[in-house]
């Protein structure tokens, strides 16, 4: 059987109040019997006090307990005494007494019931004078003549030294018995001083045994169970709608993503709450838009591609097409024309091939310790010869032992790309030369490089996308200069693979500004 979450919070709710009820229950049961015992204890201490009195009272005449054994006419007082208070107090704590309970007083204010008298009933004793009427004390010596003694029912007493010698009643009958110790010097008093010279006990003494202490506690066991199950009901009222309260925001949760797993991506989750569901909603809503933003630039980065292809593959063929036909002639011209198209189809595919393994994470880097100033030292002397064809004038600001964990292909490509991206796109001649300005401070673990180079420049707007592939600042940097619009992409991901970060800003010397950080 398959369970909803709506199911196994109900569950859970139920589960939950259902265990702190029966701990309740629980608790509640052991106070009460724990308070129980102790009322019974503390009742039956206070009336056997004239008994224990009576104890130690004896006990001072004869000096010791050698008085307490079957047949002794003390202990047979004592107990004669003890049922006496049972019959004096009725139920009196001494619970179980059978016949100890007084008869109902008479009450001789009402008249009697008039008698009726018919001819047929007459006889002469009725008209007989009246008996004089008895006194309450003559009703009470009847009744006490008539009701027989009061006989304990497993209540007798029982009497043990101060060593725990039980000198009176049944060892098997001490269970459940509450012992009240007997003093020396004080008869009423617990006095911490005194000498504790006997305990006495009443058999049973600690178990409830009278009828309305029986009720009493049953009363209070079914009134808790009767509380428990409306606990429960109301628990289980409360808990349906609360779980499907709870469970709405998941189940718009669950179709909005089967909407997208269908292609779907403008749809939106409706949640306003603050709680977890509210954040996971808004988190769910910027997957929505990312998924959608990711198809646009994935339709974009497809019709790029092609493009880029197929201008280079265009050109190829019509001048292929035209020395086939005869049109042009095959000149060394003309070779070294479809020379410089299958070149740039080359480092097309090859930027694509990078960027392709970067994504994949493909792409490995060895990470050494490496001196800086050489590796831009190297990229400048390779590329000599079109910087002296350019008229551009380099300057490099670098400590030479600057050193730092890096790998040194991979820096060496991301310097070579960010060269050609200046050679292509500065201006500069003989007589008006450009300018291009490498800078690199190290401070506080960081690495920063400061790449700048002299006019055209690009438009604020347009500084945030040229990290974006295939992307081409329409004017002066455009296709005409030869870049395929994928070597500032490819910067991007060595430098983020060199735990760095890298950023494009408008330079001092009128063109673009590279700034690269990298951590260490």
């Amino acid at each position: 059987m398959k369970l909803t979450i709506r199911v196994k919070l109900l569950l859970i709710i139920l589960i939950a109040n259902t265990a702190l009820v029966l701990a309740i229950y629980v608790a509640n049961k052991l106070a009460f019997e724990k308070s129980f015992s102790e009322y019974i204890e503390n009742t039956s201490r206070v009336q056997l006090q004239e008994v224990i009195a009576k104890v130690a009272q004896t006990y001072e005449k004869h000096g010791s307990l050698a008085w307490v054994y079957k047949g002794s006419d003390d202990w047979e007082s004592l107990v004669r005494f003890y049922y006496g208070l049972a019959r004096d107090t009725g139920r009196g704590g001494f619970s179980g007494y059978e016949g100890s309970r007084p008869p109902p007083p008479r009450d001789d204010s009402r008249p009697p019931p008039p008698r009726r008298y018919d001819e047929a009933n007459i006889r002469q004793d009725d008209f007989r004078p009246p008996r004089p009427r008895r006194t309450d004390e003559e009703f009470r010596r009847r009744d006490e003549r008539r009701q027989p003694p009061p006989r304990p029912a497993n209540r007798r007493l029982l009497l043990k030294d101060a060593d725990g010698q039980l000198l009176m009643g049944n060892a098997q009958n001490t269970q459940n018995t509450f012992w009240f110790p007997i003093y020396k010097t004080d008869h009423l008093s617990e006095p911490k001083s005194a000498q504790v010279i006997a305990y006495l006990g009443v058999e049973g003494s600690g178990l409830i045994r009278n009828e309305f202490d029986q009720l009493f506690a049953k009363q209070q066991q079914q009134q808790f169970i009767l509380i428990a199950l409306v606990a429960l009901l109301v628990t289980v009222l409360l808990a349906v709608p609360f779980s499907k309260y709870m469970v709405k925001p998941i189940i718009q949760l669950r179709r909005n993503a089967k909407v997208l797993t269908q292609g779907d991506y403008s749809a939106q989750v409706d949640i306003s709450s603050k709680d977890e569901l509210g954040l996971l909603a808004r988190d769910m809503n910027r997957l929505a838009d990312t998924l959608a933003q990711n198809q646009i630039a994935r339709q974009q980065w497809i019709a790029d591609i092609s493009h880029e292809l197929r201008t280079p593959i265009a050109v190829i063929r019509a001048e292929l097409e035209a020395m086939i036909d005869g049109v042009i002639d095959s000149t060394p011209e003309q070779l070294m024309s479809l020379h410089e198209e299958i070149q740039r189809l080359t480092r097309l595919v090859e930027d694509l091939h990078q960027l392709s393994l970067s994504d994949r994470g493909a792409l490995t880097y060895h990470m050494d310790r490496h001196n800086l100033h050489d590796i831009l030292s190297r990229t400048f002397a390779k590329n000599r010869h079109q910087i002296d064809a350019k008229h551009l004038a380099c300057s490099l600001q670098c400590a030479e032992d600057l050193e730092l964990d890096c790998d040194e292909q991979r820096l060496g490509q991301l310097f070579d790309n960010l060269l050609q991206n200046s050679l292509r796109y500065t201006d500069s001649s003989l007589q008006q030369p450009g300018t291009l300005d490498v800078k690199v401070t190290q401070h506080d673990g960081e690495t920063k490089i400061c790449w700048q180079d002299s006019a055209p420049g690009v438009s604020p707007a347009q500084l945030s996308k040229l990290f974006d592939r295939l992307y081409r600042v329409e004017g002066a940097r455009s296709r005409e200069a030869g870049g395929s619009g994928l070597g500032l992409a490819i910067c991007q991901s060595i430098v983020l693979a060199h735990n760095g970060e890298v950023s494009a800003d408008l330079s001092e010397l009128g063109g673009l500004a590279i700034m690269i950080t990298l951590r260490h």
